[in-house]
């Protein structure tokens, strides 16, 4: 009887501890599986922050650490840049048409030319009884008509000059500028604006050519240069 219950106590103290070793065993594999699962926890928690301040250059194929990608504005349409030369459309400009080509002139009065322009061949002069340059041209009318404007302008200058008579020079634009010689009366200052067809006087006498049938003389400067009357207003 002794014998058998010694026997009883020494399986159930053998199955004891082999359950502390298998117990011992279970808790040192748990406390080792938490801690390589926190180690590794930790480590890819500090791969990604450490990732975040790091980039890869695409260039030289190397790891670039504490460097960030520039940030790139790109202008939106109202931030471009002016307009310069190389951006506008090139465009041939045009020379500039003189203003004549769309002024209407009109004879100042109605006449025939008894005398017209020359500055190359001489002219004979009843009044002088000789033959010389004539730049300018007669139109015939009698004493007193009404001397018109040729066209639009501003009256330059009134004169009075020993060979031409009594004068009037209108600036027409364009550089044309007219001088009405031979007036008996004037009705325009100088300063004063002109339409066409406005009466600037009544014809008289033209001393240089008092021994002419009765006229007005005109004379045309084109950029100061003298020309002829009727072939620059388009009436000849």
């Amino acid at each position: 009887m002794d014998y058998e219950e010694g026997r009883h106590d020494r399986e159930i103290s053998k199955t004891s501890f082999v359950m502390i070793i298998v117990l011992c065993l279970l808790a040192v594999g748990a406390i080792t599986y938490f801690a390589i699962s926190g180690t590794k926890s930790g480590r890819v928690k500090k791969s990604d922050d450490s990732s975040k301040g790091k980039t890869y250059s695409s260039r030289e194929d190397s790891y670039n650490s504490n460097v960030s990608e520039p940030e790139i504005e790109v202008p939106t349409p109202s931030e471009s840049v002016d307009n310069n030369e190389s951006s506008i459309p090139y465009e041939e400009s045009e020379p500039p048409e003189r203003e004549t080509a769309a002024r209407t002139f009109i004879l100042p009065v109605k006449g025939n030319i008894s005398k017209d322009f020359s500055d190359t061949s001489l002219q004979y002069s009843a009044t002088y009884g000789d033959m010389r340059m004539h730049t300018g041209t007669d139109i015939l009318c009698n004493t007193k008509t009404d001397v018109l404007c040729a066209a639009n302008g501003t009256v330059t200058a009134v004169e009075e000059s020993p060979s031409l008579g009594r004068t009037v020079t209108v600036d027409h634009g364009g550089d044309i500028t007219v001088k009405y010689c031979g007036f008996e009366s004037i009705n325009v200052k100088q300063g004063d604006s002109v339409r066409c067809g406005d009466v600037l006087g009544t014809s008289g006498t033209v001393p240089c050519e008092a021994n002419d049938q009765p006229h007005i003389h005109i004379e045309l400067y084109q950029d100061s240069v003298p020309a002829s009357p009727l072939e620059v207003m388009g009436l000849k």
